[in-house]
């Protein structure tokens, strides 16, 4: 079994959380994205897990891109985890 890792992006576009993410996937880790903030705006490209915070996309007016999640969810998945890395 994969080891389950969850990234809680925040802000555009990161590269170094960008390569991390690739990094992880190439060596079979089981990679989701959180996107909260301004990261609702500019999801990361080639990633298939990809939750967005409704409320952060709401208050941004963006477009939806992944599953959303409410806070309960978000709490969920950040205890399903096996490690969570914020950027």
């Amino acid at each position: 079994m994969s080891k389950k890792i969850l990234h809680v992006l925040k802000s555009r576009k990161d590269p170094y959380a960008c390569e991390t993410l690739r990094r992880q996937q190439e060596k079979g880790a089981d990679v989701s994205v959180l996107l909260l903030h301004d990261a609702v705006l500019a999801p990361p490209e080639g990633v298939e897990k990809i939750y967005v915070c409704r409320d952060d996309v709401e208050a941004r007016g963006g477009a939806w891109v992944g599953q959303s999640v409410d806070y309960d969810a978000i709490v969920s998945l950040l205890l399903e985890a096996d490690s969570v890395i914020c950027w």
